[in-house]
C-alpha cells in the first residue's frame, strides 16, 4: 500500500469488450474513505468471451476532482497473474491507505486493473473511477466503546453489591427473626409459670376452707 511511481502507461488497446468488472469497498459501502487507514477494495474479473486472460495486475491512484490529470497520489500496483477461462469469473482484493496528512476532502479515485489475451494483446480496464470522500478517523466510534466498556464495568459492580447487600440483608433478617422467636419462647414460658403459679395458691386455698369447714363442724359435735 506504498506509494509508487504513476503506472499511466500507454497500453496496446483500451478495456476488452469480453470482460466486465465490478467493485465494492469492504467496509466503506458509502464510499467515505478515513485517512491513514487500509483500504479493501474487492473486485470481479467476468470473462464473456471465448479466449482466456491472464490478469497481470491492479493498481490505483487519488486525482484532483477538479483535474483528472493533476495526481495525488499513486498506490503500490499488486501482480495478481491469475488466468481466467473463458465464461469465468474470478474475484480479488486490492488495499491502498490514503496519506494521513491529505486534506478531508473528496478526490477522484481510479482503481484500473491489467489483463493479458491469449492472443498476447494487452488491455486495461476500470474497476472505479469516480469521486470518494477522505474523513479523519472517527473518533466517536473510539468514544462510544470506551463508555460502553464503563456502563459494563459499572453494571458488574452495582451487580456485586446488590448481591452482598442482599445476602447481609437476608442474614440481619434472619437474625432478627430468630430473636424475635425466642422473645415469643420465653413469654409463653412466664405465662405457663403464671398459671401454674395461680393454680398452686388455689389449691392451698381450697384446702384451707376445707380444713376450716371441717373444724366447725367438729366443734358442733362437742
Amino acid at each position: 500500500v506504498d506509494e509508487i511511481v504513476d503506472e499511466d502507461d500507454d497500453y496496446e488497446v483500451g478495456p476488452s469488450q469480453d470482460i466486465e468488472t465490478a467493485f465494492m469497498f469492504a467496509d466503506y459501502p458509502n464510499k467515505k474513505l478515513e485517512l491513514g487507514e487500509i483500504i479493501k477494495v474487492l473486485f470481479l474479473f467476468n470473462n464473456k468471451g471465448d479466449i482466456g486472460f491472464n490478469v497481470t495486475h491492479i493498481f490505483a491512484s487519488l486525482r484532483s476532482p477538479y483535474d483528472y490529470n493533476y495526481h495525488i497520489q499513486n498506490f503500490s500496483a499488486m501482480p495478481i497473474g491469475t488466468l481466467v477461462p473463458p465464461g469465468a469469473q474470478a474475484s480479488f482484493e486490492y488495499l491502498f491507505k490514503p496519506d494521513p496528512s491529505l486534506e478531508p476532502t473528496e478526490f477522484w479515485l481510479t482503481t484500473e486493473v491489467v489483463y493479458n489475451s491469449s492472443e498476447d494483446r494487452t488491455y486495461k480496464s476500470a474497476v472505479f473511477n469516480g469521486t470518494v470522500e477522505l474523513v479523519e478517523k472517527n473518533a466517536e466510534v473510539d468514544v462510544r466503546k470506551f463508555i460502553t466498556y464503563l456502563v459494563i464495568i459499572a453494571g458488574m459492580g452495582y451487580g456485586g453489591y446488590s448481591m452482598f447487600k442482599g445476602k447481609k440483608t437476608k442474614k440481619s433478617g434472619d437474625k432478627k427473626k430468630a430473636g424475635a422467636a425466642k422473645a415469643v419462647e420465653i413469654e409463653e414460658e412466664k405465662v405457663e409459670l403464671r398459671k401454674q403459679s395461680r393454680g398452686q395458691d388455689g389449691n392451698v386455698i381450697n384446702r384451707a376452707v376445707r380444713r376450716k369447714k371441717s373444724s366447725k363442724k367438729k366443734g358442733r359435735k362437742n
